[in-house]
């Protein structure tokens, strides 16, 4: 089988994006296309303005986040910047390539947090069953046109409640968990959804605290390179990239189970996880990474 494209290919005609984004925020195309290059030019910058503009405190909770994360429509920007971006595209690639290999096709997957729904539409498109679940207002607007559109089937909650416990293969939660407020409490939540020996496949650099990353929560950093955030809720490590962009877990039904702690690929990841363990302390070890994403980045044809 030959996986789909790792981004939509209309995402390279900017004046349909340009567009899109005008109708949805009743912006004109101009004041769209200016936010959307000084998002490539300067990421994060339309979000940290909006976060200046509601009065709220960077890397700081609040429930007024609640609210932000809801109404805003900054992150369409951040968002169509970074899902074009080669880091992004490539850990698509690898979530596509690690379900055909290890756990087939025609999966009922749970997409959380997916923004514009770009993850959900190229899992779709390989076949897999899925369900979206976003809470930003803007986001699902754009991604509910996105799938009519590109003519897929997939499953728009709007309620968290409509989420069915012990239902799915796959729960799929990318950039997400530095985000909330108490995330051993959102992976119990996340493991309630999946069904027994149903895997989790997460990325969350919670070492991210940059200018360019304002909504990351401080609080969270303790959890960077940490597994027991996971273990302690009955995943267990089975794959992912030593970079932990993103690692892959396991809930267990029981004792009995084929899983073994001392393969050679789990032990790197564990041992990459006492790197991004300093993440909790300091952002130097990780200068690298921002440097990295900045000139990989994608811009629509160019």
């Amino acid at each position: 089988m030959q996986l789909p494209s790792s981004a939509p290919e209309y995402f390279n005609d900017e004046d349909k994006i340009v567009n899109w984004l005008s109708k949805l925020t009743n912006q004109s195309p101009i004041s769209v296309r200016s936010r959307l290059q000084q998002e490539r030019d300067n990421p994060g910058s339309n979000v940290s303005g909006a976060l200046c503009q509601y009065g709220l405190e960077p890397y700081t909770w609040t429930e007024k986040l609640t609210e932000f994360y809801s109404k805003t429509d900054a992150f369409l920007y951040e968002l169509v910047v970074w899902n074009l971006n080669k880091r992004k595209r490539r850990m698509r690639r690898r979530i596509g390539k690690y379900l055909y290999k290890n756990l087939g096709q025609r999966l009922d997957i749970l997409t959380i947090g997916d923004g514009l729904g770009v993850d959900s539409l190229y899992l779709a498109r390989a076949g897999h069953h899925v369900t979206y679940f976003e809470t930003s207002a803007y986001a699902k607007a754009f991604a509910k046109k996105l799938f009519a559109d590109c003519a897929v089937d997939i499953n728009v909650l709007d309620d968290p409640n409509q989420i069915s416990l012990n239902s799915y293969d796959v729960v799929i939660c990318l950039d997400v968990l530095e985000h909330v407020p108490d995330p051993p409490e959102f992976v119990k939540t996340i493991t309630g959804y999946l069904k027994p020996n149903g895997h989790f496949i997460v990325h969350a650099p919670f070492y991210q605290i940059r200018p360019n990353t304002p909504t990351h929560l401080k609080s969270n950093r303790k959890y960077s390179g940490s597994l027991r955030l996971y273990e302690k809720h009955g995943l267990r490590l089975v794959g992912g990239e030593l970079s932990w962009d993103p690692i892959t877990l396991k809930k267990n039904s029981s004792r009995k189970n084929d899983y073994s702690p001392f393969k050679p690929k789990l032990l790197a990841i564990r041992l990459t996880g006492l790197y991004l363990a300093l993440g909790r302390f300091t952002i130097l070890p990780f200068l690298w990474v921002n440097s990295y994403q900045r000139k990989k980045q994608r811009w629509f044809g160019e």
